[in-house]
């Protein structure tokens, strides 16, 4: 491993020692956008918010991420700028020696609230952009939505935080890629794209009429291959630098994610419940919970569907996407079939 770049051989290790280096902490599932394409029943109406940790537990879930090993934390939601102590808690956070990132929409950033996120020595901001104004706000389904995202990544800007615009291609978008692109140099912000578009964690499937064409990923890739974002999933980095590395991703090896409640996820896109950390310790659950047990054992060997697939080698099959859509961590899906077809076809 004498040649490989240190952030592969943290990458490495820490999947290995199942260390979970990178959190991500969703505070609340509130949010004033209702986006077509999100994920969450609750801001689309089919579910209602649950309960909210306070600031005491957190700090104490906080302490035992440190603990464990934990290096780079994400705040999201819902919306994160709801919770009335982000800022408390990420400056917590901070002193804990996390790496902090905040993904939102920028609704309800003030003056001092920007302030108050800088002085808490949060790293970035993440705000999602749809395309122009009218279709940013047909997504968000609130008028004004694309200006005030706008105007707060801009405020974020000028006090000294940097904002990368994140981009879901859609059918309704994709052709915007350019203008978005441009967007971002203006305003000097960095800019991902990711072409996935995926089902709700209770099953919804209504945002996969959005979802990009085969032909249209194929596009999507030829973006991504361009430099312009990378690859959907951090899965797609190659990690067999020996055959005893044989991971299907890193969810619930290196990354967790933790819902408002404080239940414990593998990953935000692997909804299986492993434990709540308001009453059981992180360390606990991660050590012992009976799926990770399984998960940690399995390999390549275990996806027999994708055994002789010609293109197995351009994939970056996400388990959570798997799981959602074909009720089967180890089933093939849909959006990284055409994927890495297309990958494939990009390298001849």
């Amino acid at each position: 491993m004498t040649d490989v770049a240190p952030s592969a051989r943290l990458n490495l290790l820490t999947l290995e020692r199942s260390i979970p280096v990178s959190i991500t902490i969703e505070l609340t599932r509130r949010c004033p956008l209702s986006c077509r394409h999100c994920y969450l029943p609750e801001t689309r109406g089919r579910a209602r918010p649950g309960r909210e940790l306070d600031t005491a537990c957190w700090k104490k879930i906080l302490d035992q991420l440190a603990a464990a090993g934990g290096l780079y934390l994400v705040f999201t939601g819902g919306e994160p700028l709801l919770r009335p102590d982000l800022a408390e808690l990420c400056a917590y956070a901070v002193r804990r020696r996390f790496g902090v990132r905040v993904f939102s929409s920028g609704h309800g950033l003030t003056p001092e609230l920007a302030r108050q996120l800088k002085a808490a020595g949060v790293a970035g901001f993440e705000i999602s952009f749809y395309g122009g104004a009218r279709f940013h706000d047909g997504v968000t389904g609130k008028a004004g939505s694309y200006a005030a995202s706008l105007s707060a990544a801009q405020l974020l800007k000028k006090t000294g935080i940097p904002v990368r615009m994140k981009v879901p291609l859609m059918k309704g978008n994709i052709r915007s890629a350019a203008r978005l692109r441009a967007m971002a140099r203006r305003e000097v912000f960095s800019i991902a794209f990711d072409p996935v578009i995926t089902a709700a964690n209770d099953g919804g499937v209504a945002a996969l009429a959005l979802r990009l064409s085969r032909t249209q990923l194929a596009r999507a890739v030829k973006l991504l291959a361009a430099g312009e974002a990378a690859p959907y999933t951090a899965s797609s980095a190659p990690v067999e630098a020996s055959p005893r590395y044989d991971f299907l991703c890193g969810a619930g090896r290196n990354i967790c994610a933790i819902a408002p409640d404080g239940t414990l996820y593998p990953c935000l896109q692997l909804p299986v419940k492993l434990g709540n950390l308001s009453r059981r310790g992180f360390g606990a659950i991660w050590r012992s919970a009976p799926w990770l047990k399984r998960w940690r054992k399995a390999g390549q060997e275990d996806v027999k569907a994708c055994a002789a697939c010609p293109d197995a080698a351009y994939c970056s099959r996400c388990p959570g996407v798997s799981l959602v859509e074909e009720g089967d961590v180890f089933a093939p899906n849909k959006p990284a079939c055409a994927l890495a077809a297309a990958y494939r076809k990009l390298q001849k």
